[in-house]
């Protein structure tokens, strides 16, 4: 900037030293609204990559929940060794996806401590939580009913 204004008159010097001070001044003031920016879109990032990963495990445990509280037709009692293997195996694929829906809800809670976090996180993390009770509870229901 010296090089710059060396040949320039020292008013013109004192005003667009003023000017470039100002100018740095405004972008210091900025930084701290882009810093709580960059921390708003990363746990907003964070919240809606939850969802996505939330998706597929919330459609199996419908499923489950629908294969478990559908009504059996009077015409399927013959068939009830084949509705009890059924049931078996909803029953061990529950088994088999339980670590990844209890590390999914507690990675769910651990972002829910944001006070900043998005209102559709709780309902989300309450869903999957839901789910997996009342789907494990209905399908041993059903087993039981079954037996």
């Amino acid at each position: 900037l010296e090089i710059l204004m060396a040949e320039r008159n020292k008013d013109q010097q004192h005003t667009e030293g003023g000017k470039l001070d100002a100018l740095i001044q405004k972008h210091e003031e900025l930084i701290p609204n882009v810093t709580k920016t960059a921390v708003m879109v990363d746990l907003y990032w964070k919240c809606y990559a939850y969802g996505d990963e939330l998706k597929p495990h919330v459609e199996f445990l419908d499923g489950i929940m629908l294969s478990s509280t559908r009504d059996i037709a009077p015409s399927c009692i013959e068939n009830v060794d084949e509705l009890i293997e059924r049931q078996e195996k909803s029953l061990s694929q529950l088994d088999a996806k339980r670590t990844i829906v209890v590390d999914l809800i507690a990675k769910g809670k651990v972002i829910i401590q944001n006070p900043d976090k998005p209102k559709f996180l709780e309902g989300n993390v309450k869903r999957i939580e839901a789910g997996w009770e009342e789907t494990k509870q209905k399908a041993q229901d059903r087993l039981q009913l079954l037996n």
